[in-house]
């Protein structure tokens, strides 16, 4: 039988189980007796039983003397001290490696196999333990026509997020040069650390080197004609990729009902369809309009069944971060304890894949600038063990995630006086006091406060690369702090990339259409005082000075200009505006398309969408407003 179509399945199980695995070790190291140590032993015996079946030794060896330590445990004849959980939570890392290091070897073997009537290749050699195999070389994209040059740009070893980087470096690019593509073109957790961006004619080598290391965290940046010659003041081509990690599983469990209804909907669209086709021959304008409004409740109900199968929980991603809290306090000398809540809200897997790497980062800042040392927390008055807690939960029509922690808060002195090091603050501008002035200077790319580089920060590794994840899936940053209580970074995400709920509003004659992620409220500006405070146009609402944003003016809109009846109150973090527009046209439920915009277009637009009559609408991004 051939195993290597489970390939896929065997590597979300085995993930599945390896989470398990170090959630129960960490609740044995905290005094969770022997229920955590019958789900750790579960968890390594089924990974053991996968891996034979398939006929990975190295793996099934790996998971057969974990096996052996924790009954060791169970039988009582092993305390879990600190020292032994070390090693087993370290054979769990030897079992995360050797699983994706079968992983990469079985799919460069099934991607370099011969075609059928071949001769098979000869049988591999078991992999050692625990040392994964080195990851094959992927095959590079061929150029798009119209390529004059490829800019090969390699992000930082040393980099905590390394696809966002690149994407930074991508659109820094963009600004300066044409890109007709990339290599990956979406970057993701199997990113190898290098991008090749596809030049048009007429690119500025050296301006696109300066804009891609603007990034940050950018080891290497190299020009380079199509075919890897060198041109005039180009480079040679760029160094190979680092060696990469397991396929990324693409994988959603699904409660078998959604699958029934979606069978049931999809039969009773064929059979109206049919339906709808005999009426359109008899001219039956009764029942038509009958059926047709039957097909659009059907619609509906499939639309909702299909997004439904999206969904995740955000547990997903929450349950990997235990132990990379546990491993950052202790890397530091720290005591902090970690708590979850909400883990079982659901957002679209998309989501989750994007908000993973920047929760890293928020989780890491908690550890190292957050919390302080013990012996300050007893000094200061505070419990000797430091708290950071990771929150989910429903807001309207967005999910927010928060990263909280009791530590000293945001040093906004310190803060200011680096950034005027490094002239990012005037001697005379004023030291931010709100949660939003300081997050506009902290997430400047490359800035850090850390004096010394630890394995956990001080690399220059800023807010930046998190501010561009979020805001590449529609979502937001906010920073509350409190000098020796505390800070909060609040993220705000849509809840599906797929569908999205949107306030569609007219603008000299034009629709577009504002995510509801980001709007609080619309009045009628027939209803509202306006006045000039500081040379600036403000709305009054309900005794609050809000910035009135024209939004004619701003978007500098071609056709006739019309009275605006209506703003809109949108907000991200501290910051609103109310943003004038001719009509509120009707909410409703867009499809949004990502587009490469055009040369010159104003950076307020975050997509795309199809209105019902067909003609296309600009999805506005409201924080490139505020």
């Amino acid at each position: 039988m051939e195993l290597s179509r489970y390939l896929d399945l065997y590597l979300a199980e085995s993930q599945e189980h390896l989470r398990e695995l170090n959630r129960s070790l960490l609740e044995l190291e905290t005094g969770g007796g022997e229920e955590s140590v019958g789900r750790a032993f579960r968890a390594a015996h089924t990974l053991k039983g996968m891996s034979a079946t398939m006929g990975y030794r190295a793996v099934t060896e790996l998971a057969h003397g974990l096996e052996d330590r924790l009954a060791e445990i169970r039988d009582g004849r092993l305390a879990a001290a600190p020292a032994v959980i070390d090693q087993l939570l370290a054979t769990a890392d030897a079992l995360e490696k050797a699983v994706s290091g079968v992983v990469v070897a079985e799919s460069s073997a099934a991607e370099s196999s011969p075609e059928e009537g071949a001769a098979a290749p000869e049988p591999r050699a078991p992999l050692p333990a625990p040392a994964a195999a080195p990851a094959p070389v992927r095959e590079a994209a061929p150029p798009p026509p119209g390529t004059a040059a490829i800019a090969v740009i390699v992000v930082s070893p040393a980099s905590v997020l390394p696809a966002a980087r690149a994407l930074v470096a991508r659109r820094n690019v963009e600004a300066v040069a044409s890109v007709l593509g990339a290599d990956p073109e979406q970057p993701g957790e199997d990113f190898r650390g290098e991008i090749r961006l596809f030049l048009g004619a007429g690119a500025d080598t050296a301006a696109v080197e300066k804009a891609a290391r603007a990034a940050g965290e950018i080891e290497s940046v190299v020009v380079a004609g199509p075919r890897g010659r060198s041109g005039a003041g180009m480079g040679a081509a760029g160094p190979e990729s680092p060696a990469g990690a397991a396929p990324k599983a693409r994988h959603v469990r699904v409660d078998l009902r959604r699958l029934d209804e979606l069978a049931d909907t999809i039969g009773e669209l064929a059979v109206l369809a049919v339906r709808l086709n005999e009426l359109s021959v008899t001219t039956e304008r009764e029942g038509l309009d009958e059926q047709l409004e039957r097909a659009t409740s059907l619609i509906d109900g499939l639309r909702e069944t299909a997004l439904a199968m999206r969904m995740v929980p955000v547990s997903e991603i929450f349950e990997r971060f235990p132990r990379l809290v546990r491993d950052a306090a202790r890397a530091l000398g720290k005591d902090v304890e970690f708590r979850i809540e909400g883990k079982d809200i659901e957002v679209d897997r998309s989501v989750i894949d994007a908000v993973a790497d920047p929760l890293v980062h928020l989780l890491r800042n908690a550890v190292d600038h957050g919390i302080e040392m013990p012996e300050a927390r007893v000094a200061a008055g505070k419990p000797r063990r430091g708290r950071v807690m990771l929150r989910a939960f429903r807001e309207r029509a967005s999910v927010r995630i928060l990263v909280e922690d009791d530590g000293g808060g945001v040093d906004a002195a310190r803060v200011a006086e680096k950034a005027r090091a490094e002239a990012l603050l005037g001697e005379d501008d004023p030291v931010p006091t709100t949660g939003d002035g300081l997050l506009r200077l902290v997430s400047r790319p490359g800035f850090t406060t850390a004096g010394v580089v630890t394995e956990v920060s001080g690399r220059g590794v800023g807010l930046d690369v998190v501010v561009a994840s979020l805001r590449a899936v529609g979502g937001s940053l906010e920073l509350r702090t409190e000098a020796g209580k505390g800070s909060t970074f609040a993220m705000r995400l849509p809840i599906s990339l797929a569908v999205a709920p949107a306030l569609r509003v007219l603008v000299a004659g034009e629709s577009f259409a504002l995510p509801m992620t980001h709007v609080r409220e619309a009045v009628e500006l027939q209803d509202v005082a306006l006045a000039r405070v500081r040379g600036r146009e403000v709305m009054r609402l309900r005794g609050e000075a809000i910035p009135l944003v024209r939004l004619s003016e701003l978007l500098e809109a071609p056709g006739e200009r019309r009275r605006e009846t209506a703003a809109v109150i949108a907000e991200v973090g501290d910051r609103r505006a109310a943003l004038a527009v001719d009509e509120l046209v009707a909410r409703e439920q867009v499809v949004v398309k990502a587009f490469e915009a055009a040369a010159g277009m104003l950076p307020f637009f975050s997509g795309v969408t199809l209105l019902a009559d067909g003609r296309p609408a600009l999805v506005l991004d409201p924080m490139t407003v505020l």
